[in-house]
């Protein structure tokens, strides 16, 4: 019955999306407010439905909350979106950077792998800053959280706001040739590594324990 809930769980949040290569497209506007208070009433009643059912932590989850530990020392305000997350076969790292109040974000999905940019091969790097228990990213996705889950929210071409939501899995690691974040790193070539890798180093992003200032 638990598996069954988390298959309900997680095929509601993708029905609410259009599609995969919407959710990480660039929205065209940001949410308004009475958007996305509409869209945290829906987002909060399917995870609560959800959170009664109980999970063991894993060795992943008990390193996240090491890692979001030191950070809240430096940075408290980013701490409780740090992770990594997934849903069905996206996945979404949010990483700490070294510019306080701000998160790097990469996102990995379904593509059909043609074109000369990452995000055609199905990987994208984004920036976002953190105000007021909410992400606003570079290309105006606003992210919303509770617990364990993440609520990405976007504007489509239809004027339409929306939400996809995640789920947390684990820890984060840094990208590197023989680590790129997410389920498609086998399809990844090695010019596509490289970029993420050094739009990641470009953007202040880490992995690594924060030094104290």
């Amino acid at each position: 019955m638990k598996g069954r809930s988390l298959v309900s769980l997680i095929m509601s949040f993708a029905i609410i999306a259009t599609g995969s290569l919407s959710v990480f497209a660039n929205s065209e506007r940001y949410p308004t407010d009475a958007e996305l208070k509409k869209l945290r009433i829906d987002f909060e009643k399917q995870i609560d439905s959800f959170q009664k059912t109980s999970r063991k932590d894993t060795p992943e989850i008990n390193q996240l909350r090491a890692f979001r530990s030191a950070w809240s020392k430096v940075d408290p305000g980013v701490v409780s979106f740090l992770g990594s997350y997934s849903a069905l076969e996206e996945g979404k790292f949010i990483y700490p950077s070294n510019t306080k109040g701000r998160v790097c974000i990469i996102d990995t999905y379904l593509s059909s792998r043609w074109g000369n940019t990452a995000e055609s091969h199905g990987i994208l790097l984004t920036v976002g800053s953190v105000s007021n228990g909410t992400i606003r990213t570079s290309n105006n996705h606003v992210f919303i959280q509770k617990g364990d889950y993440l609520g990405d929210t976007y504007v489509q071409k239809d004027n339409e706001a929306r939400l996809y939501g995640y789920r947390l899995i684990g820890s984060l690691k840094s990208p590197s040739p023989t680590h790129i974040p997410g389920f498609n790193i086998n399809y990844f070539p090695d010019w596509v590594k490289q970029e993420i890798i050094q739009k990641f180093k470009e953007a202040g992003c880490t992995a690594s324990l924060p030094n104290r200032r």
